[in-house]
């Protein structure tokens, strides 16, 4: 995808604002949540000031395009703005309006009480900064669907209070940094559909509230790591279209919760193992296009929430065990381009 080009912002819309407000609310900012609380009424109404000044520099750095799709931002209060949430806490929601720029025009020091960032589904392009880890009270940041580049810095691992992630569909590339794996209060991480090379590392099971794991269609190679297991709030586990080798472990079958298991289009080998009877809740089970060998284990056939089985392209063989059948739910089963043998009695 060729590059978008740089624009040198404007800042002209802003510039009598900002000299104003600047000088005077900079000594006031506070990343705590201690000083947020202790703060009187004029304290914080100066900390709003200075999320519109950072707003406003941003805006005058976006194409002359996203610029009019801000124009409700001006001198008004920006709780009034457009995407802009001001009531309990600082959020801002600008999913799917057609924004074109970087996030580097965006001062993160200007916005430490952001508890919301949306961005997704815009024409954002560049680099993520590392600025973005000052963003301590940040609950959820979206930034999907976008064309962001470059590495995944390190310093997301700062934003402890995080529990969304999303950094989909972009061009992100490098590993994924190990910080990552220290934002304990995560319930979903999505960083599917982009460049990402490396391993998973076993500190992936120190996310223990995990509710949604999606690493798709990335470059990903290694083995899944047995601290999997550790994950029991885990309902979805996508990892298909890597480059994942070694044996599907045991520990999969520790995660009870698991709605849906996608593993396909890997170099996963040896068997299929038997704990994964225990996903007594699994709807969608994908292991195709690996190189499994070994029989299907007849465990298979205890998981009677089971909707979809797809085991085609990989090096089955035996006899098709008779339980998977007799599964109540289950509606689509894929077994083609294996050596498997035997009737089916459906």
């Amino acid at each position: 995808m060729a590059s978008l080009p740089k624009r040198a912002p404007n800042f002209q819309v802003v510039h009598s604002i900002f000299i104003f407000v600047f000088v005077i609310i900079v000594p006031f900012v506070s990343s705590s949540d201690s000083a947020v609380s202790r703060a009187s009424p004029a304290t914080q109404t100066v900390a709003k000031r200075s999320e519109a000044v950072a707003l406003l520099m941003w805006k005058a750095s976006l194409d002359n395009q996203s610029q009019s799709l801000l124009s409700s931002w001006n001198e008004t209060s920006h709780c009034t703005w457009v995407g802009i949430g001001c009531n309990d806490a600082s959020k801002v929601n600008l999913d799917s309006i057609g924004l074109r720029g970087m996030l580097f025009g965006l001062n993160f020091s200007l916005l430490p009480h952001q508890v919301k960032l949306d961005l997704s589904n815009n024409l954002i392009y560049g680099t993520i900064p590392s600025q973005i880890g000052g963003l301590s009270r940040l609950a959820s940041l979206n930034v999907s669907i976008n064309h962001l580049s470059g590495g995944i810095p390190s310093k997301v691992g700062m934003l402890r209070s995080l529990t969304h992630l999303a950094l989909s569909t972009n061009n992100l590339t490098g590993s994924i940094p190990a910080s990552i794996w220290n934002l304990r209060n995560l319930t979903t991480l999505y960083l599917y559909e982009n460049s990402l090379s490396g391993s998973i590392p076993q500190e992936v099971g120190m996310l223990r509230f995990l509710i949604d794991l999606q690493l798709g269609t990335n470059n990903l190679t290694g083995s899944i790591p047995a601290s999997i297991g550790n994950l029991r709030n885990l309902t979805t586990l996508l990892l298909y279209k890597n480059s994942l080798s070694g044996s599907i472990p045991q520990e999969v079958g520790m995660l009870r919760s698991l709605i849906v298991l996608e593993l396909s289009t890997n170099n996963f080998t040896g068997s299929i193992p038997a704990s994964i009877g225990n996903l007594r809740n699994l709807l969608t089970l994908y292991l195709h296009r690996n190189s499994l060998c070994g029989s299907i284990p007849q465990e298979v056939g205890m998981l009677r929430s089971l909707i979809t089985l797809s085991l085609s392209r990989n090096n089955l063989t035996g006899s098709i065990p008779a339980s998977i059948w007799d599964l109540p739910n289950l509606t689509r089963v894929i077994l083609r381009e294996n050596s498997l043998c035997g009737s089916i009695n459906w």
